[in-house]
């Protein structure tokens, strides 16, 4: 819930993506492997994910730099 009042309030948007992800990769393990009838609507929530992710694709870069 926190995520998404980041998202909506266009604050922190970087950390709530990271935090979406998180959940997001436990969502989809889940109905993978558990529960496949459920998988259309995680792939449109990852779909939408990344949609949101791409847009930010340079500041996640200095997620991975190196110090």
């Amino acid at each position: 819930m926190v995520a998404g009042v980041l998202l909506l309030s266009n604050q922190f948007v970087r950390l709530a993506l990271v935090m979406l992800a998180a959940m997001l990769a436990n969502i989809l393990v889940f109905h993978i492997t558990m529960m496949p009838s459920g998988l259309p609507v995680p792939l449109i929530v990852a779909v939408l994910w990344f949609v949101v992710a791409y847009s930010q694709r340079a500041q996640f870069a200095v997620l991975f730099a190196r110090r």
